[in-house]
């Protein structure tokens, strides 16, 4: 689930607007918000070769003490390297979903605490042989009570969807591995690792600080981040930290397929 906010702020006839995203948290607000809203997943996945309907649902909250009216809409996204998510209207990426995919209803009123279902279906994708994604925006809108300076928060909830077609295959490799100094000044590894398949990954591993024997000084576990086909993820740890030695870094990433992806650079620890 991708949770994005932006409010507005109007005095003396003046508008500044902000913007914050969160993933998987609620974002923290001045006032609080009447009607607020959840979804009950974060991901959708659809196979476009499916035998009858190829419909996928996720269900819409009120979670609020007062009615809230949802606009649904669907949009394109990826990601940089380092992981940051980029958002772009439906039908403007290359991998995109637009041609395929339809959402209903495109709005809800909601009482206190209704749920309601949001379907997605896809059509016209038999012939589909690469994956496609999007992703369904919840939105809603609320003022803060008050006079004076008046204030309109708009909360976006994202439902990842997914389209991938049978025979797509996880495949993918470290790329890069190199010792660098981050931001304070301290040593970390980065690790470049590249999704060669055609399937969306989802990788995690560990980093083992090998000794010239071949014995294992240190392991540093990897926490799981995920990876579009075709894209390339960096993700940085901090290096361990060793008696002076030598050392090998040695990468070992499992994203799902037949094999471990792995990558090594030497260490001469001063």
């Amino acid at each position: 689930m991708i949770q994005h906010a932006r409010w507005t702020t109007r005095r003396g006839g003046r508008d500044a607007r902000f913007a914050a995203l969160a993933f998987g948290a609620l974002v923290a607000v001045a006032r609080p918000v009447t009607a607020q809203v959840s979804v009950d997943q974060a991901e959708v996945f659809l196979d476009p070769r499916a035998a009858g309907l190829r419909v996928a649902s996720f269900n819409v909250t009120n979670e609020g003490g007062a009615p809230a009216q949802v606009t649904i809409y669907l949009g394109d996204w990826d990601r940089r390297e380092d992981g940051e998510h980029r958002f772009q209207p439906i039908g403007t990426l290359p991998h995109s979903c637009a041609r395929y995919l339809q959402v209903f209803p495109l709005s809800l009123r909601l009482p206190p605490g209704a749920r309601q279902a949001v379907r997605l279906a896809i059509t016209g994708s038999d012939s589909l042989a690469t994956a496609c994604w999007g992703i369904a925006f919840v939105e809603t809108s609320a003022p803060a009570a008050g006079t004076g300076r008046q204030i309109t928060y708009v909360t976006r909830l994202g439902v990842k969807i997914y389209v991938l077609p049978p025979g797509l295959t996880k495949e993918g490799e470290v790329e890069d591995m190199a010792l660098q100094r981050g931001d304070s000044g301290a040593k970390r590894i980065a690790i470049t690792f590249h999704a060669t398949g055609g399937m969306p990954l989802w990788v995690r591993g560990t980093v083992e600080y090998r000794r010239a024997d071949n014995s294992v000084a240190a392991t540093d576990s990897i926490a799981e981040f995920p990876v579009l086909p075709d894209a390339r993820r960096r993700i940085t740890l901090p290096l361990h930290r060793l008696a002076r030695g030598t050392y090998v870094a040695l990468a070992l990433l499992d994203y799902g397929g037949s094999e471990i992806a792995a990558g090594q650079i030497p260490l001469d620890l001063p």
